[in-house]
């Protein structure tokens, strides 16, 4: 499972970088990569993983996080 997430925030930050280095956004980049680290294309990331983001993706939304741009 570790081994899955360093891929993900390397991966994310690398293609990142790339995207901007190509006048598009870093997000491009980021989402290009889960796109190819993930079941559909080259099966990297581990099931356990994708489990636990599919449930960390229906808590976050009801987090409180402070607004400290106002």
């Amino acid at each position: 499972m570790l081994q899955s997430v360093i891929w993900i925030l390397l991966a994310g930050f690398f293609v990142g970088q790339m995207a901007r280095q190509l006048s598009a956004p870093g997000l491009i980049g980021m989402i290009l990569a889960g796109i190819l680290l993930g079941p559909q294309v080259a099966n990297i990331i581990y099931l356990d993983v994708l489990t636990t983001a599919d449930s960390l993706r229906t808590v976050a939304p009801n987090l409180h996080i402070p607004k400290f741009y106002i």
